[in-house]
């Protein structure tokens, strides 16, 4: 019997690079503070280990699984500007000086769906330490440091019935949610300059649904309402 097409999902792959981390100082920030995105960042990884244990017989190996170890690695290429609303430089060498533990969330932008009428993404949250912080100077490149995240305990990212824990939008920065593959929102001249200590400033808002819909056509065609 043939095999029909009808309902066949497409196949497709999970983009790595819309995985994301984002971290908060849970010792300096207050209960109402959003999390941070980790930097400019390039490869990202983790490993999730048990302990091994075998116990030998006559005929084979009997093999079981005890505790489990984790950990995150995210090389973060440091650029200008990180202390406007946060400064990653300062906050991930002050976490590591002082041995400080810190909260590290692993955001899977594949996921980015509407759930009554709000937009979630699925998220693992991890409290972490940071046993490493190499920093890479190398000629005609950003400065970027390769940073091992340690984690405690483990990492939740399922709950115990197998359904993803999620964050919202009023989990991130202002615009972070919306801004993940953007460095810069379209703004008008006036939003760009700056002020009066000699900062650069940009005033800029989120611009996904932006654009004059008075004379444009969607996405599926359509013209768009006044």
């Amino acid at each position: 019997m043939a095999e029909t097409l009808e309902g066949k999902k497409l196949v497709g792959s999970r983009s790595a690079d819309k995985v994301m981390y984002y971290y908060k100082l849970i010792k300096h920030e207050k209960t109402g503070t959003p999390c941070h995105i980790l930097g400019t960042q390039g490869a990202t990884s983790g490993t999730n280990t048990k302990t091994l244990g075998t116990t030998a017989t006559k005929q084979f190996n009997i093999k079981d699984t005890g505790s489990i170890n984790q950990q995150r690695v995210v090389n973060v290429v440091m650029t200008t500007g990180d202390g406007f609303k946060t400064d990653v430089a300062r906050d991930l060498y002050y976490t590591w000086e002082h041995g400080e533990e810190m909260l590290l969330y692993r955001v899977d932008w594949n996921t980015l769906r509407t759930v009554n009428d709000k937009k979630v993404v699925d998220a693992e949250m991890a409290v972490v330490l940071i046993s490493a912080l190499p920093e890479t100077e190398a000629l005609n490149t950003p400065i970027t440091q390769n940073v091992t995240f340690e984690v405690q305990g483990a990492a939740r990212r399922y709950d115990e019935d197998g359904f993803p824990f999620t964050l919202s939008e009023d989990d991130f920065d202002d615009g972070i949610f919306t801004d993940t593959i953007k460095y810069f929102n379209f703004g008008k001249p006036s939003e760009f300059g700056v002020d009066a200590d000699g900062n650069t400033i940009d005033n800029t808002k989120d611009d996904s649904h932006a654009g004059d819909r008075t004379a444009t056509v969607g996405l599926d065609g359509s013209k768009a309402s006044n």
